[in-house]
């Protein structure tokens, strides 16, 4: 793939003065990679955000390295079935640190739009793209629910109360991606038929599944005791029947399983998507 990219120089520091920063900003959700000073943000372990990232448990990582490398680990399966992004306007939903957005200025993407919910996250991706300097690349604190698909109309954080409706555009971006975020969303099957409307080409989602083979139509959610963050995970099948029950023919939606089919890719080809639900 064409890996030319835009950019421009916003901070410039010393590579002691990068490490100092990085340290000072932990936890990081995401490794970032600094590539003209041979530094990324979880070099260090203690950067890394504790959790066991199940997601990237291949390859015989341990929960520690996987929480350290993450999301490399998984990139390494997407880059390899994700459609060409060269000269795309993308939209990133959920996109963190920055770890995606930045991959795709660098495979050569037009635009990258970035939407997360989380300050601290997009905090983290904005210093870090003043230090990589991707002109095409911005991130923005706004509920996807509530994103209009013009960046310069993005609410900040989630859905609120005195919000009266949800908008679903048609057709603002050629590749709208997210990973491990489908599951954690208060609507998901919502948020699947507003990427699916929104994109001209391709939507992309990545997470985990239930590792089955059968064609059953599970979906199970869990709650943290707290109340304070829920999971929802799906069959394969229930996600191939989702996309077509939304209008998208079985042959333009390519699943691509990874992590010991724990986790799956699918990208789905929005080209020959039928205008209007039917049915009850």
């Amino acid at each position: 793939m064409n890996t030319t990219t835009a950019h421009h120089t916003m901070t410039t520091m010393t590579r002691e003065e990068l490490l100092s920063e990085i340290a000072a900003r932990k936890p990081w959700y995401q490794r970032i990679e600094f590539p003209e000073y041979g530094v990324t943000t979880t070099d260090d372990i203690e950067n890394a955000y504790p959790d066991r990232a199940p997601d990237n448990q291949v390859e015989g990582l341990s929960p520690e390295q996987a929480a350290q490398q993450r999301p490399v680990p998984k990139w390494k399966h997407i880059e390899g079935v994700l459609p060409d992004v060269q000269g795309l306007d993308v939209l990133e939903v959920g996109s963190n640190c920055g770890f995606f957005s930045f991959k795709f200025a660098q495979l050569g993407a037009k635009r990258v739009v970035g939407l997360d919910v989380v300050p601290k996250w997009l905090d983290h991706a904005r210093w870090c793209n003043e230090i990589l300097g991707h002109s095409q690349v911005s991130f923005h604190n706004c509920d996807f629910m509530n994103f209009t698909g013009d960046p310069s109309e993005a609410h900040d954080g989630l859905l609120r109360h005195t919000d009266s409706h949800i908008p679903l555009p048609d057709d603002t971006f050629d590749l709208i991606f997210m990973s491990t975020v489908l599951d954690h969303t208060f609507f998901p099957f919502l948020v699947i038929y507003k990427m699916l409307r929104m994109s001209r080409r391709w939507v992309v989602i990545d997470g985990p599944v239930i590792n089955t083979t059968k064609d059953e139509a599970i979906m199970k959610q869990g709650y943290a005791l707290d109340g304070n963050r829920h999971g929802s995970v799906f069959t394969p099948y229930m996600f191939a029947m989702t996309f077509f029950r939304h209008g998208i023919p079985k042959e333009d939606v390519h699943a691509h399983a990874y992590n010991n089919g724990e986790n799956m890719t699918f990208v789905v080809d929005t080209t020959n998507m039928r205008k209007g639900l039917i049915g009850a």
